[in-house]
């Protein structure tokens, strides 16, 4: 078992496409309505994670939708620093199912045409096997929503538990604004397309910061003359379930580090 797990890993990381594929997700979506604004207008695929019950929820959800762009649910989890408000509808350790079933609901209703969920902090949601199998089991049962791990802590659990419920998942690569200044952005722009490079596919996550906004407006529209293609998260996942590597061996990059959040 233990073999056939590091030749999973191995398998993934040398697997490559003919012409690297970079999935770019812009986080945090929703409170402010200028920069969701450009981050719809982005130019190229991304997915456009909002995050639910803000004032700008639905106008972004519909005006990504109308620019092209996937539509994901920035569902609020739990994180390890107990003085850290996750946000409303956040999933929390401790509450009932049905409380956890409402959450879900809720967060869902309130972006119109999510196809998938990512976690907004969770660095101690993510780690409970017994939360992310519960909520894996009731994602499988909502149709095609797929799933993508921040990666806020290093000992996720989520896509184990997707692959065991079927889930279809898979987990952010690194972060492009932990510094958010425009050069170290830019840098990390630049490590996304050697990675994806290097391993066939890379998934990047931003955030609606003016610095991120603006070197993404100027990368986004270059990558045709760098013969990277940008795909959303949806036609990624499915792309590398084609190659018969289960999504959750997925994007443990050798660079991958977790913010904990």
């Amino acid at each position: 078992m233990a073999a056939a797990f590091v030749m999973g890993l191995l398998q993934s990381a040398i697997c490559s496409a003919d012409t690297p594929y970079l999935a770019v997700i812009i986080d945090d979506l929703g409170n402010a309505r200028t920069a969701g604004e450009r981050a719809a207008a982005l130019p190229g695929a991304a997915t456009c994670s909002i995050l639910p019950h803000t004032p700008f929820a639905t106008h972004l959800a519909e005006l990504c939708m109308k620019s092209g762009k996937e539509v994901f649910v920035h569902l609020p989890m739990q994180p390890e620093n107990p003085a850290v408000d996750p946000g409303p509808g956040a999933l929390m350790v401790g509450q009932s199912r049905e409380q956890l079933r409402l959450a879900v609901t809720a967060g869902l209703d309130s972006i119109p045409g999510a196809s998938g969920i990512n976690s907004h902090m969770g660095s101690l949601f993510t780690r409970h096997i017994g939360y992310m199998e519960w909520l894996m089991t009731e994602l499988s049962q909502r149709g095609d929503l797929v799933f993508v791990d921040s990666a806020t802590t290093a000992h996720s659990v989520a896509l184990r538990m997707a692959a065991r419920q079927g889930v279809p998942a898979a987990r952010r690569d690194l972060f492009l604004d932990d510094d958010p200044s425009a050069v170290a952005v830019r840098d990390k722009w630049e490590q996304a397309v050697a990675m994806a490079r290097r391993d066939g596919a890379a998934i990047a996550i931003g955030h609606p910061r003016d610095e991120t906004l603006s070197v993404l407006e100027t990368e986004m529209a270059a990558v045709g003359g760098r013969d990277i293609i940008l795909i959303s998260i949806g036609e990624l996942i499915s792309i590398r379930q084609g190659k018969g590597i289960p999504s959750w061996q997925e994007s443990l990059s050798r660079s991958q580090q977790a913010s904990r959040k």
